[in-house]
């Protein structure tokens, strides 16, 4: 007569094939998520920054950015036009560059659109590190829904009087 196999054993695999599965599941959506931020940071010269700038800034030309720095705060531009379909073309990523030419580091950002309508109405927050401290959030005074109404485009281009620049655009 044949040995039956224990009940036991089995459920104890198959839960063991689950959690290993699960796991794997996990990392690649990890990785994947992990890829959409693409945060990257590079030393490089200043003539090779600002072609990177021009370059992207192409794309705009003779687009007005949807957000002025005045007095040290973004504003929203009043010359930049809603698209007059009535409905904007779906916007995928938020993408920044920032040169900062005493340290010269160029610094590009992509932060997924789905990540930014959680902030549920709330303005967008930027915050980085300057001079080994903790620099203050930057506050864009937009939120996603408003970047949804415009959809893709420009959104900022600021270069200030210490040559530091950020571009940041809605794609």
């Amino acid at each position: 007569m044949a040995k039956k196999p224990s009940w036991g054993l089995i459920i104890l695999g198959i839960a063991a094939l689950v959690v290993i599965v699960g796991a794997g599941l996990v990392a690649v959506a990890g990785y994947v998520i992990y890829q959409q931020f693409a945060f990257q940071t590079r030393t490089t010269s200043a003539s090779s920054a600002e072609d990177e700038f021009t370059q992207v800034a192409a794309q705009f030309a003779g687009q007005k950015p949807l957000l002025e720095i005045r007095d040290g705060e973004p504003i929203l531009n009043t010359q930049r036009k809603r698209p007059s379909s009535g409905k904007a073309q779906p916007i995928e990523a938020l993408h920044i560059m920032v040169w900062q030419p005493d340290e010269r580091k160029l610094v590009k950002l992509n932060i997924p659109f789905w990540l930014l309508r959680m902030t549920k109405g709330q303005p967008i927050r930027l915050s980085g590190h300057q001079d080994g401290g903790e620099a203050g959030p930057v506050r864009l005074n937009i939120t996603a829904e408003d970047l949804e109404r415009y959809g893709p485009g420009l959104v900022m281009d600021h270069k200030d009087a210490g040559g530091d620049r950020v571009l940041v655009w809605a794609q």
